[in-house]
Protein backbone atom coordinates (compact mmCIF):
# COMPACT_ATOMS: atom_id res chain seq x y z
CA UNK A 1 0.00 0.00 0.00
CA UNK A 2 2.93 2.53 1.06
CA UNK A 3 3.70 2.33 -2.41
CA UNK A 4 0.56 3.08 -4.37
CA UNK A 5 0.44 5.83 -2.34
CA UNK A 6 3.46 6.98 -3.26
CA UNK A 7 3.06 6.64 -6.83
CA UNK A 8 -0.25 8.39 -6.02
CA UNK A 9 2.08 11.65 -4.68
CA UNK A 10 4.66 11.36 -7.79
CA UNK A 11 1.95 12.88 -9.70
CA UNK A 12 1.30 16.28 -9.50
CA UNK A 13 -1.57 17.59 -10.55
CA UNK A 14 -3.35 14.39 -10.81
CA UNK A 15 -7.34 14.13 -10.70
CA UNK A 16 -6.56 12.27 -7.60
CA UNK A 17 -5.20 14.79 -5.80
CA UNK A 18 -7.29 17.81 -7.33
CA UNK A 19 -10.10 16.08 -5.61
CA UNK A 20 -8.81 14.56 -2.46
CA UNK A 21 -8.96 16.17 0.88
CA UNK A 22 -6.50 18.88 1.85
CA UNK A 23 -3.69 17.21 4.22
CA UNK A 24 -4.07 19.49 7.16
CA UNK A 25 -7.68 19.80 7.73
CA UNK A 26 -7.35 16.16 7.79
CA UNK A 27 -4.50 16.13 10.35
CA UNK A 28 -6.64 18.35 12.16
CA UNK A 29 -9.97 16.07 11.74
CA UNK A 30 -8.02 12.99 12.97
CA UNK A 31 -6.34 14.66 15.91
CA UNK A 32 -2.81 14.59 15.19
CA UNK A 33 -1.69 17.36 17.65
CA UNK A 34 -3.50 15.59 20.57
CA UNK A 35 0.20 13.89 20.63
CA UNK A 36 2.73 15.50 17.89
CA UNK A 37 3.72 18.88 17.98
CA UNK A 38 3.76 21.05 15.61
CA UNK A 39 5.36 25.03 15.24
CA UNK A 40 5.18 24.84 19.02
CA UNK A 41 1.50 23.72 19.21
CA UNK A 42 0.23 20.41 20.42
CA UNK A 43 1.53 17.79 22.62
CA UNK A 44 4.49 16.38 23.13
CA UNK A 45 3.41 12.51 23.55
CA UNK A 46 5.13 11.81 20.41
CA UNK A 47 7.54 13.06 18.18
CA UNK A 48 7.35 16.27 16.65
CA UNK A 49 6.10 16.61 13.37
CA UNK A 50 8.13 19.99 13.15
CA UNK A 51 10.71 18.67 9.94
CA UNK A 52 9.49 15.50 9.68
CA UNK A 53 9.51 15.62 5.82
CA UNK A 54 12.97 15.82 5.93
CA UNK A 55 13.53 12.76 8.25
CA UNK A 56 11.03 10.14 6.15
CA UNK A 57 10.32 9.67 2.91
CA UNK A 58 6.73 9.55 1.57
CA UNK A 59 7.14 5.79 1.65
CA UNK A 60 7.98 5.69 4.73
CA UNK A 61 5.37 8.27 6.12
CA UNK A 62 2.69 6.17 4.46
CA UNK A 63 3.38 3.03 6.34
CA UNK A 64 4.08 5.16 9.43
CA UNK A 65 0.15 6.48 8.94
CA UNK A 66 -1.37 2.89 7.94
CA UNK A 67 1.12 0.70 9.92
CA UNK A 68 2.56 2.71 13.17
CA UNK A 69 3.62 -0.69 14.83
CA UNK A 70 5.77 -1.53 11.59
CA UNK A 71 8.09 1.22 12.59
CA UNK A 72 7.60 1.77 16.44
CA UNK A 73 6.44 -1.62 17.47
CA UNK A 74 5.53 -0.14 21.24
CA UNK A 75 3.25 2.81 19.49
CA UNK A 76 0.39 4.13 20.52
CA UNK A 77 -0.81 5.93 17.49
CA UNK A 78 -3.69 4.45 15.98
CA UNK A 79 -3.66 2.54 12.12
CA UNK A 80 -5.29 4.88 9.80
CA UNK A 81 -5.27 2.11 7.18
CA UNK A 82 -8.92 2.22 6.94
CA UNK A 83 -8.68 5.89 5.58
CA UNK A 84 -9.36 5.48 1.67
CA UNK A 85 -6.15 6.28 -0.55
CA UNK A 86 -6.68 9.74 -1.22
CA UNK A 87 -6.86 10.72 2.00
CA UNK A 88 -3.54 8.57 2.99
CA UNK A 89 -2.31 10.10 0.22
CA UNK A 90 -3.03 13.69 1.55
CA UNK A 91 -2.00 13.02 4.80
CA UNK A 92 1.41 12.00 3.53
CA UNK A 93 1.97 14.96 0.93
CA UNK A 94 1.33 17.24 3.87
CA UNK A 95 3.69 15.87 6.20
CA UNK A 96 6.23 16.01 3.49
CA UNK A 97 5.76 19.67 3.19
CA UNK A 98 6.46 19.84 6.79
CA UNK A 99 10.44 20.57 5.99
Amino acid sequence: MGLALALLLACPGSRAQALGPQGAELAGRLGCLACHALHGSGVKLAAPLDGVGTRLTAAELAIAIAYPRQRHPRAKMPSYAYLPPMEQAALVEFLQSLK
